[in-house]
């Protein structure tokens, strides 16, 4: 028996509401030569017999159970297991296009490239929808310098872009070669690490192209993130900036041992990490919890010693007016002027809406 042309690796966690949503999208793709890998991470509901139940069903189907470790590892699981020519990842409450990996699959192997990304929306059950990948015109980046400059902008945007991230990249949103996953070894951290798992993403994206000299971006929407409150980028963590500062020091020693520009290194990732830290408070500042404890926790992050070490290299003087004046706050440890600055930007969002 031929091995399948894709493999979709689904890490599964108490999602018995959309589950076989997700799951029906898959199978109904007009590619059939497929294997769905279903990855149950220690789910405690009624998701590991939905995964037996299609297993039973459709001979393409594939079931993991293991034990609660994260998206990362449950995602390794499936890689371990892949035998499709390409590899590609699905949320298990996501769900994508019926024509998407057909498409993806005649783009790939027609043009030999090591992966194709392309475009997402966001929605939720009121359904509502908007578009938030930023992907240009179809692009192919054929040369080291090309695929660097995609990978910089994949990590953040000089001091003075409007926005911290243009170039945003899910793996949901790739089709990556197999044999070159197996051959360097490229495997997932787990989000316990890092948190976020956009940057859990990002790592395994970098990481693989730093094997690539043929990529392709298209702008097509075909993946469907459901904005899910309970899911690992929604739930609230005290650790958040911490952990993204891990982050952005292995970003740095990254891009510094595969010999990237030491400057444009520093200036793109420290702009992510102002950026995510600045998402964050106001993440944290628009919670449910009490004013007190809203003030104590900004109080202990605009304390880390990091902040004034970046004012002291970083050229945020340059930075957008409201995103300058947010950094200046937080780096001269103005804690209480952050989290009014805030409330007042809360007001004005909804009054423009």
């Amino acid at each position: 028996m031929n091995n399948p042309k894709v493999s979709i690796i689904v890490p599964v966690y108490n999602v018995e509401k959309y589950l076989q949503y997700c799951i029906d999208s898959l199978l109904n793709q007009t590619l059939t030569d497929i294997e769905v890998i279903l990855v149950n991470d220690g789910s405690s509901d009624n998701s590991p017999a939905i995964c037996d139940e299609y297993v039973k069903k459709d001979n393409r189907v594939k079931v993991v159970h293991k034990k609660n470790e994260g998206p990362g590892y449950a995602r390794n699981s499936g890689i371990e297991i892949a035998t499709g020519q390409f590899i590609t990842f699905v949320d298990s409450d996501d769900y994508v296009e019926n024509i998407t990996y057909q498409k993806m699959y005649t783009l790939i192997t027609d043009t030999k490239a090591d992966v194709v990304f392309f475009s997402f929306q966001r929605f939720n059950d009121q359904g509502n929808t908007w578009i938030e990948s930023t992907i240009p015109p179809e692009k192919h980046y054929k040369t080291e310098e090309d695929v660097r400059g995609l990978m910089l902008d994949m990590i953040g945007n000089p001091p003075n872009a409007r926005y911290d991230r243009d170039v945003l990249l899910s793996v949901c949103c790739g089709l990556y070669r197999h044999d070159k996953i197996k051959q360097y070894g490229i495997r997932f951290n787990s989000e316990r690490e890092f948190i976020f798992d956009l940057f859990e993403d990002l790592v395994f994206n970098l990481d693989y192209l730093l094997h690539s000299t043929h990529v392709i971006s298209i702008p097509d929407t075909f993946y469907n993130y459901r904005v899910n409150p309970s899911s690992i980028t929604c739930v609230l963590r005290s650790d958040r900036i911490t952990k993204k500062y891990f982050l952005y020091q292995y970003l740095l020693e990254m891009l510094r041992i595969n010999n990237f520009n030491e400057k444009e290194s520093y200036l793109r990732a420290t702009r992510s990490f102002i950026g995510y830290s600045r998402l964050s408070m106001r993440q944290y500042i628009e919670s449910s919890l009490s004013k007190r404890e809203k003030m104590q926790w900004l109080k202990e992050v605009v304390n880390q010693p990091y902040w004034r070490d970046i004012a002291g290299l970083y050229p945020y003087r340059i930075l957008p007016k409201l995103q300058r004046i947010h950094f200046y706050m937080i780096h001269k440890g103005y804690y209480r002027l952050l989290y009014y600055l805030e409330i007042i930007n809360k007001r004005v969002r909804r009054s423009s809406c």
